[in-house]
C-alpha cells in the first residue's frame, strides 16, 4: 500500500482523537514550538544548528527525557495523542517555557529523531506547532549511521540527559546508558542497537547493522511522511536534506516562510557559508557493493516512492506506508 498525496490523505480515528484532544488543553505557555525531525544522520544536526542562527529563536538539542515523561519505561520511542495526558503536557510545556525563559529570547525550538514517531502526539500538545521533517537518500543514512556507531558517546550529553530525567524514571536508563557506555568505551564494539526506536524495533537485535540501520530508515521515515502529511499545511513541511545544502539560501527562505520567524539574512549568509554539498554523495564510498544490494532489498521501494532513483528527489512524492 502507498501513502496518497498530502490532499488526499483520510483523516483516521486517532487522527481525529489528535485534533479533539488538542481542542480541550488550556493555553500553553510555548506558541508556535519549532519541532524539527528525521531519520538519525539525515541532517537533523545541520538543521539544528542552522535555526539556532536566528535571533529569536532558543534551541534546546534532544531534551528526550522531557518528551518521554511518564513514558520513560515503554520499549518504544512511538507516542500517539492518547498518550498525552494534562499532567504530561503541563510538564512538557512548563520545561520548555523555562528553558526559553531563561534564553531571553521570543521562540522555542528543539530536535529530537525520535520525535518522527510523535507526531500526533506532538500536535496534539501543540495545535499551532511547526514541525520540519527532513528526509535524506537512505543510503547515505546507513552508510553515515555505520560510522556513528563506532564513535565516543559524547559524555557531556548523556550527563546532561541523566540531569533532566526525574529520579524515579533513571532505571528506565540503565540498559541504555550500559549499553552505550560499556560497549562503545570498554569493549569498544558498536552498540547493540543505536538511534530511533520504532515498534518491533527488537526483533531486529542481531542482524547486520546496515540492515537495521535500513530497516529503521525506512520506519521512521514511513511513519513521520504519513503522520506528517496528515496534518494543515500550517503545521509540517518536508525538506530534502539534498536540496538544503545544494540550495541553502532558498531553503532558509522557505523554512522562515513556514516557521512565521522574522527575516533574517544573517542567518541565511551564515547558512550557505556552513553547508557542504560535496556531502551528499560521500556515502558511495562507504559501503561495499554487497552492503549496497542488501541495504536496496530493504529500501528501495521507498527511495522509488521518494524520487531518490530518479536523477533528482522529488520533494513530495508519496511514500510506501507504515505497514
Amino acid at each position: 500500500m502507498t501513502v496518497p498525496p498530502l490532499n488526499e490523505i483520510p483523516t483516521s480515528s486517532s487522527r481525529r482523537h489528535a485534533v479533539a484532544t488538542a481542542a480541550h488543553h488550556p493555553a500553553r505557555k510555548i506558541v508556535k514550538p519549532i519541532i524539527l525531525i528525521g531519520s538519525g544522520r539525515s541532517g537533523t544536526t545541520l538543521l539544528g544548528h542552522i535555526i539556532s542562527l536566528h535571533p529569536d529563536v532558543a534551541y534546546w538539542v534532544e531534551p528526550r527525557p522531557v518528551w518521554m515523561y511518564r513514558n520513560a519505561y515503554r520499549s518504544d520511542h512511538q507516542l500517539l495523542s492518547e498518550d498525552l495526558t494534562p499532567a504530561i503536557a503541563r510538564h512538557i510545556d512548563r520545561r520548555f517555557a523555562r528553558f526559553l525563559a531563561r534564553s531571553g529570547r521570543s521562540r522555542f525550538a528543539e530536535k529530537t529523531p525520535s520525535n518522527g514517531l510523535r507526531i500526533p502526539f506532538i500536535h496534539a500538545l501543540y495545535p499551532d506547532c511547526k514541525i520540519i521533517n527532513i528526509i535524506r537518500d537512505g543510503r547515505a543514512v546507513v552508510a553515515s549511521t555505520l560510522k556513528i556507531q563506532v564513535h565516543r558517546p559524547q559524555m557531556k550529553r548523556l550527563f546532561a540527559r541523566i540531569v533532566e530525567t526525574p529520579l524515579w524514571e533513571w532505571p528506565a536508563y540503565v540498559p541504555i546508558f550500559f549499553q552505550t557506555v560499556w560497549r562503545t568505551l570498554i569493549l569498544k564494539k558498536r552498540s547493540v542497537f543505536w538511534g530511533v526506536r520504532p515498534a518491533g524495533w527488537q526483533e531486529w537485535v542481531g542482524l547486520a547493522p546496515h540492515i537495521i540501520a535500513a530497516k529503521q530508515w525506512r520506519r521512521v521515515v514511513e511513519i513521520s511522511i504519513g503522520d506528517g502529511r496528515a496534518l494543515p499545511a500550517e503545521n509540517y513541511l518536508e525538506l530534502r536534506y539534498e536540496r538544503l545544502v545544494r540550495e541553502p539560501a532558498q531553503v532558509m527562505r522557505e523554512m522562515i516562510e513556514f516557521t512565521e520567524l522574522p527575516p533574517s539574512q544573517e542567518m541565511i549568509d551564515q547558512t550557505v557559508a556552513t553547508v557542504d554539498p560535496s556531502r551528499a554523495g560521500k556515502w558511495k564510498a562507504n559501503l561495499t557493493e554487497e552492503q549496497r544490494r542488501e541495504v536496496m532489498q530493504e529500501i528501495e521501494p521507498l527511495l522509488g516512492d521518494l524520487g531518490y532513483l530518479d536523477a533528482a528527489p522529488r520533494s513530495q512524492a508519496p511514500a510506501a506506508s507504515k505497514r
